[in-house]
């Protein structure tokens, strides 16, 4: 990360997409190295993860609206959004429960 004591002008920021990612973090003007993909194949066990929170995704659009609140109020005062919580826990569960 590189500190900027401003940031460059909109053509200049343009100029450089897909190369230089500019960002204001906690008030300073920031500039770093766009990230990469490294394209190589993830673990296997990294792999067999993916299905899992792919699941826990698309569960929260299937919830009711009153579950969806209480997993709202639930990271109320935690860092988490209440959708955060939800697949969280759903994970979590998965990882122990036998089905």
């Amino acid at each position: 990360m590189a500190r900027l004591a401003t940031l460059p002008s909109v053509d200049i920021i343009s100029g450089y997409r897909g190369k230089v990612d500019y960002y204001v973090w906690l008030g300073l003007p920031c500039a770093r190295r766009w990230p990469r993909n490294k394209n190589k194949t993830r673990a296997a066990a990294v792999q067999a993860q993916w299905s899992v929170f792919t699941d826990a995704v698309n569960q929260w659009s299937e919830l009711a609206a009153e579950v969806r609140d209480a997993y709202k109020a639930m990271a109320t005062g935690s860092i988490l959004s209440g959708r955060d919580m939800m697949v969280k826990m759903y994970i979590n569960a998965k990882s122990i429960l036998p089905y």
